[in-house]
């Protein structure tokens, strides 16, 4: 089902999707009225066996990809990959779920940490996993999932793979991060069965504890920002706009600038509107509140990274 033609925004959407981790629910916020809309799911949400870590818009229809995973995966670091990994495909009009298909009957257990989204212009979805690295892609209308780019055999599930992954429209190719190595490989979308091709970046400065990966709207494609955990988020540019070659390295808009309380993570980030870019950030470390599926925390702030992205494209930014 499509909400309009099948061509991309001009800008980013009005609200926001947002996975709400623990509980394993989702939401959407509006940044306009500050507010967040939740939506649960029957047998998952407040489930602590579950997390809700993969949430993305889908730029060229309008619709939301939300995975509803196995939390164990990424609290275990790939040890204990067993259980139900879900993706589901959400029209924020009507606010109903168009589909829902089970990942783990393609992955059938041996592989698992399921935990970003990219949408082509043909209108597949791509999930990236992390344990070890692979990527699922499902067609159009949610009818099937095939191992696009399947794990290295043996499959080894404790070796960290990719953790981001992003749609690239001009050469119609696949992006991802190897958290591991701190690499960025590229796939050909239009193959069926692509090999991973590595995109280096001068100067070769260090990609550590990577996360998500995203090209904000505003740039065209031709930045792409980072999230590291630790550090903070990394920022690159292909001024082709291909990500083939003569990728740069812009600099690191570090962690610690950012003003936040001990043991916050750089998770992801975010475009809300034509221009403002938000650096995500997580605590993973909080005790579990007795009864609960989550720690206690009541705030998780969003860092305003604008002027700091935009001033190292410009080449003004010192960092």
């Amino acid at each position: 089902m499509w909400l309009s033609s099948p061509t991309p925004s001009s800008c980013p959407p009005l609200t926001t999707p947002n996975s709400i981790l623990y509980n394993a629910s989702f939401g959407i916020y509006n940044p306009y009225t500050d507010t967040l809309d939740v939506h649960a799911f029957p047998n998952y949400t407040l489930n602590r066996d579950f997390h809700v870590g993969g949430v993305a818009w889908d730029p060229y229809t309008g619709l939301a990809s939300v995975i509803i995973g196995q939390g164990n995966a990424f609290e275990t670091r790939g040890v204990n990959i067993s259980g139900t990994n879900v993706i589901t495909k959400y029209n924020p009009l009507t606010k109903s779920f168009l589909w829902a298909l089970n990942i783990t009957d393609v992955a059938q257990g041996h592989y698992g940490g399921f935990n970003d989204i990219a949408h082509d212009a043909q209108g597949n979805t791509y999930v990236c996993g992390t344990f070890p690295a692979s990527i699922l892609k499902i067609d159009p209308k949610g009818q099937a999932i095939t191992e696009w780019v399947p794990p290295v055999k043996p499959v080894n599930q404790t070796i960290r793979g990719y953790s981001g992954i992003v749609y690239v429209p001009k050469g119609n190719s696949i992006l991802v991060l190897d958290s591991l190595l701190g690499k960025l490989f590229r796939f050909d979308a239009s193959l069926s069965a692509p090999v991973p091709v590595r995109v280096p970046h001068t100067p070769d400065s260090p990609i550590t504890g990577g996360d998500a990966i995203r090209l904000p709207p505003k740039y065209n494609n031709t930045v792409l920002l980072i999230a590291e955990n630790a550090r903070g988020v990394s920022v690159l540019r292909s001024k082709a706009g291909d990500w083939n070659t003569g990728v740069e390295y812009l600099g690191l808009i570090k962690k610690e600038g950012f003003g936040l309380p001990e043991g916050a993570l750089t998770t992801s980030i975010v475009q809300i509107g034509d221009d403002k870019i938000y650096a995500v950030t997580d605590w993973f470390t909080d005790p579990i509140v007795s009864g609960t599926v989550a720690g206690g925390r009541e705030v998780f702030p969003m860092v305003d990274i604008t002027g700091l992205v935009d001033g190292l494209v410009r080449g003004d930014g010192k960092f």
